[in-house]
């Protein structure tokens, strides 16, 4: 079975509607790290902003210098410094313990995934850019390859093109080596085909094994030696053994892994847009059903204390699946916090972590009706039709329909020109850009 793959990949900044107070509408956390007292840090692409949910339930918020930077991915330093990914802003940012950031630009391209090695450098997946500039100039830009990123020590930033196709993870295993899956997208006339590399400190190459009907994804390193992987395109999982020798696991018909952890008794667990799973040191794939709220499971993380802590797609509420088996919702109940301010500044939308944090019930009948039936409105110029046959390869109906944003520029002819070139489609033409650009600031922007 040949799923949708590597689906979260497309950084959306979905924003706010210009109703009631507590109206922003956020997009789920990419990624959710642990810190050693148990803190669980999480990203907030539209919030602009990587936060910390303490084990008192109290979250702390740090705004980011660079506006729309759209942080994806996160790692904690021995220090207890947060680095993370700027995929909107082109950068890499690192949080210090007393709260200062410092930021490590990136040129010709988008960073997405980022880990650290043994030596505390930040190694990242780099997207190729479409040609635009930024409000501000920044991160100016044209068409580039894509390949892995890394700031060393010193914090110089080096970039290592990969010879063909697109990183789709990357991880460090237990002998400080670096590891990235790269899919070679297909198309009607062939299959994808994936590929596991190791890249040296100083940017060479090295293809360790290849399959086709590939889309390898989420590597994952234990401290043993295996380096765990998921492939949706040939429906298993797996790991690579400390020999090199590989051991694969089928998974459920319809199974679609967005991300998996590695627990410390060996379990691997995984989100798949609608359920939980666990994959036991045997092999066996169980499915953890939860209760039905209308959002997809995203990111995932397997605590130090045994629970399982994930994120959703449409909201910033932290859920945890107890080791008793319990299901918890973080920040979802919480109905006020003292100084509650909420910020509009243009495409970004942000409520402080003082207010309250919008619940999904909160969206306005009229958006959760076209949910409901899953079409745009029509403008009398048949311009929804050209939504769906364009802006729907790149983005789900739920997503843009629930989008708040007062300005579609950036989205649709930045984000979705890059997305459609990557996926080999047909680029926009200026025309269909600019006609969507005028029919999504008119019937889903901010001055509805």
């Amino acid at each position: 079975m040949q799923t949708k793959p590597f689906i979260y990949a497309l950084v959306i900044a979905l924003c706010c509607t210009s109703l009631a107070a507590y109206a922003c509408r956020p997009f789920g956390s990419y990624e959710l790290v642990e810190d050693k007292p148990g803190g669980i840090w999480f990203t907030e692409g539209d919030n602009n902003a990587v936060s910390r949910l303490a084990p008192d339930n109290t979250v702390t918020s740090h705004q980011l210098p660079t506006a729309h930077a759209e942080p994806t991915s996160l790692a904690l330093d021995r220090d207890g410094n947060v680095w993370f990914a700027e995929n909107g802003g082109a950068k890499i940012g690192r949080l210090d313990k007393d709260g200062r950031i410092v930021e490590f630009a990136v040129a010709g391209g988008q960073p997405f995934k980022l880990v650290l090695d043994g030596n505390g450098e930040a190694w990242f997946t780099q997207w190729p850019v479409h040609d635009h500039t930024g409000k501000d100039g920044e991160h100016a830009g044209h068409s580039s390859v894509p390949g892995i990123g890394h700031v060393d020590s010193q914090g110089q930033v080096h970039f290592y093109p990969a010879s063909e196709g697109q990183p789709s993870s990357i991880a460090v295993d237990n002998r400080n080596r670096v590891w990235v899956s790269v899919v070679t997208w297909g198309n009607k006339s062939r299959k994808p085909v994936g590929r596991l590399a190791r890249l040296s400190r100083d940017g060479k190459w090295r293809i360790e094994a290849t399959a086709k009907n590939s889309c390898l994804n989420n590597l994952l390193a234990d401290k043993t030696g295996k380096l765990y992987f998921t492939d949706g395109c040939r429906n298993v999982a797996g790991y690579r053994s400390a020999e090199g020798k590989f051991v694969e696991w089928k998974l459920p018909a319809d199974t679609n892994i967005q991300q998996s952890a590695l627990a410390q008794d060996g379990t691997l667990w995984f989100t798949d847009r609608k359920h939980l799973g666990r994959i036991d040191s045997n092999g066996k794939v169980s499915i953890v059903e939860r209760a039905e709220n209308g959002d997809a499971t995203l990111a995932i993380h397997a605590a130090s204390n045994g629970d399982v802590v994930y994120s959703e797609f449409y909201n910033y509420n932290i859920n945890r699946l107890k080791s008793s088996g319990e299901f918890v919702e973080h920040l979802v109940s919480i109905d006020e916090r003292h100084g509650s301010r909420e910020y509009k500044e243009g495409e970004s939308c942000r409520i402080e972590f003082g207010a309250r944090i919008a619940s999904k019930a909160e969206m306005d009948k009229k958006r959760a009706e076209e949910v409901k039936s899953g079409h745009f409105k029509p403008d009398g110029k048949g311009t929804e039709k050209l939504a769906e046959q364009k802006c729907l390869m790149c983005h789900d109906n739920r997503r843009l329909l629930l989008a708040r944003r007062s300005d579609w520029t950036h989205t649709i002819s930045t984000r979705m020109q890059a997305y459609r070139k990557l996926r080999n489609f047909e680029p926009l033409t200026e025309e269909e850009t600019a006609k969507l650009i005028s029919y999504f600031n008119a019937q889903y922007g901010l001055a509805l």
